[in-house]
């Protein structure tokens, strides 16, 4: 064989094992899923959105690589904010989806109303509710008439951790809101 293509093998070789070592860990990601019944939409004078969902049910899917999980509604706040959002708009003309972020996230002192404070997301770039986004529509689009009640697919990333495996961990507050007790 010629010494120049032998040279040029091996490099390309020595390329294509490289690139295995380039490749960062990514952060495990989740879902949580919440189901409400009846929303209103309120736009203030700043051009904040504020979505108000009633008879939010009392527990919500939290949906990791490895497990699934129900959590108290309340337990829906102790997740780092800001949130990418698909919200499932029913009703009787079908379903409607649109995609957010969450900047804020109140729930009343019953766990029963939830409040949200949205941005419409221009374009999505995750992967977790990508299925999604060939669907949505610009909230300002949605019939707000004929739609009866709200599912919300929240996304995020859980903390990235030497060692850790999230299906084992059953002190969800421990273990995903921060404290490393």
């Amino acid at each position: 064989m010629n010494k120049r293509m032998i040279t040029g093998v091996s490099c390309l070789i020595l390329l294509l094992s490289l690139a295995g070592f380039c490749i960062a860990d990514e952060a495990p990601g989740y879902t949580l899923y919440i189901q409400g019944g009846e929303f209103s939409i309120i736009k203030d004078a700043d051009g904040v959105i504020l979505m108000t969902i009633q008879e939010v049910i009392p527990y919500v899917l939290l949906d990791l690589e490895k497990a699934k999980e129900l959590l108290p509604v309340s337990d829906a706040s102790i997740f780092s904010l800001p949130l990418n959002a698909a919200l499932i708009f029913s009703g009787t003309d079908g379903n409607s989806v649109s995609l957010v972020q969450i900047s804020n996230l109140t729930l009343s002192d019953e766990n029963n109303t939830l409040t949200l404070q949205i941005k419409p997301l221009e374009f999505y770039e995750g992967e977790m509710l990508k299925a999604y986004a060939t669907d949505a529509i610009d909230i300002a689009n949605l019939d707000k008439e004929m739609k009866k009640t709200i599912g919300i697919y929240l996304e995020g990333s859980l903390p990235t951790r030497e060692n850790w495996d999230p299906a084992p961990c059953h002190n969800f507050k421990q273990c995903w809101g921060g404290d490393d007790d």
